[in-house]
């Protein structure tokens, strides 16, 4: 028992000087660079989004506000050195991304950024990369590359969805088919040149992630809604759970086809992740992480239609790798400053795993979307949306909801 107590000190040990150097070298690595590059360039970017709505005949509104800096320099020797802040503000992301869907997993993926737990604001980015005839290297706190790579159904608006949603007046959508397991942790991404094959596949990106480990969820952030679910008879899963070794891989392949004048594109995006159980920190009933998720689009004069699909165990002890199986498909149309969408997705978590856990992991929800918006010159995008969601529950949840939506959006990007 000492044995293992000391090995686990270790592991931990070794982390976190892991984290240590990726964090000192994605601050200090710009300064080092400082003295041999050309003039700085910096970037300020940004995008704020405000929905608004009848839920029910309810009224209900949120809103989703980003900005972002970007500093680099070019060195003489033609590599590209920089670093990337970005703050968010959003009320719908939880302290923990889903390692399944949004109600149906434990919350127990990468920390959403670095914020007080009780504010709605937070800084999401904190990274440093290097870019040249090798490819790119960041280091610091990202998405992975299974999220930057990932394809899903097309729409047309910025925050409301079928699936990547950024606000959700329902409360009901549970469908998630990114695979955004490790969040914003502190990782090191790589990725080599596009079409570093020499063109022979043509439009391929690929990418590797790894993160060391993610943050322990602590307090309540890694609970169901419902709070903290059984084990088994007179057993609790304890809310602290972590995971380590957080390895995803992910491929990007777009191609024209046919006649380049017909316009015709084709767009898949496919990724895996996996990740080791912190067997010292979390208690029985959960295991090794395990997710993969692949996304097609097919782009034909002004028509772009496609879908995804996401499968994971959400990082659950159970029979069966279904803990949590979600799809969406779509399409939309756009024509000048005009677009229009139709999108439908569909979630199941945990229906036919035979695993003791709480009903709050039981839930299929599907939704149905329909919209129109208008792309202003100024940048600005107005937009109006119908959506029907129907979230299936256990009885002692509640029971079949079901809620009808019409919602407003409008963007601004700059």
């Amino acid at each position: 028992m000492r044995h293992g107590a000391d090995k686990n000190k270790a592991v931990s040990a070794k982390l976190f000087q892991f984290r240590t150097v990726l964090l000192a070298a994605s601050c200090l690595l710009p300064f080092w660079a400082s003295a041999t590059a050309q003039e700085t360039n910096v970037e300020v970017s940004g995008e704020i989004t405000a929905v608004a709505g009848s839920v029910d005949g309810d009224f209900e509104a949120d809103a989703d506000a980003r900005l972002k800096v970007q500093t680099s320099r070019v060195l003489d020797s033609g590599l590209e050195i920089g670093g990337v802040f970005e703050a968010r503000a959003d009320g719908d992301i939880p302290q923990q991304y889903w390692a399944g869907g949004r109600y149906s997993g434990l919350l127990s993926g990468g920390a959403r950024g670095v914020g007080p737990l009780e504010g709605d604001a937070f800084l999401q980015s904190a990274y440093a990369y290097l870019k040249g005839g090798f490819g790119e290297i960041s280091i610091g706190r990202d998405n992975g590359i299974a999220s930057q790579l990932a394809v899903t159904s097309p729409t047309v608006f910025r925050a409301i969805g079928v699936n990547d949603w950024k606000s959700d007046l329902s409360n009901l959508n549970d469908i998630q088919t990114v695979n955004d397991f490790s969040g914003y942790s502190t990782k090191l991404t790589y990725m080599p040149p596009a079409n570093f094959l020499g063109g022979i596949i043509g439009g391929l990106q690929v990418g590797v992630s790894y993160s060391p480990e993610l943050r322990e969820c602590e307090e309540e952030l890694c609970a169901p809604v419902t709070g903290s679910a059984p084990a088994a008879a007179g057993q609790t899963l304890v809310r602290n759970s972590s995971w380590r070794d957080v390895v995803e891989t992910a491929l990007y392949f777009e191609r024209g086809i046919g006649d380049p004048d017909n316009d015709i594109r084709f767009g898949l995006g496919a990724s895996y992740v996996t990740a080791s159980e912190d067997v010292g920190n979390t208690p029985p009933g959960f295991d090794d992480y395990e997710s993969y998720a692949v996304g097609l689009n097919l782009a034909i004069k002004g028509f772009t239609l496609g879908g995804s699909i996401k499968n994971t165990n959400a990082g659950l002890d159970v029979q069966d790798d279904d803990a949590y199986l979600a799809f969406d498909a779509g399409i939309t149309y756009e024509t000048g400053p005009w677009g229009f969408m139709l999108g439908y997705g569909s979630s199941d978590a945990a229906r036919d795993a035979a695993s003791p856990l709480d009903p709050s992991f039981f839930r299929e929800t599907e939704l149905a979307q329909a919209g129109v918006s208008y792309v202003f010159q100024q940048g600005v995008t107005l937009g109006a949306a119908a959506q029907f969601v129907d979230s299936d529950k256990p009885d002692s949840l509640g029971g079949q909801e079901e809620k009808t939506s019409i919602i407003f959006e409008s963007s601004i990007k700059f």
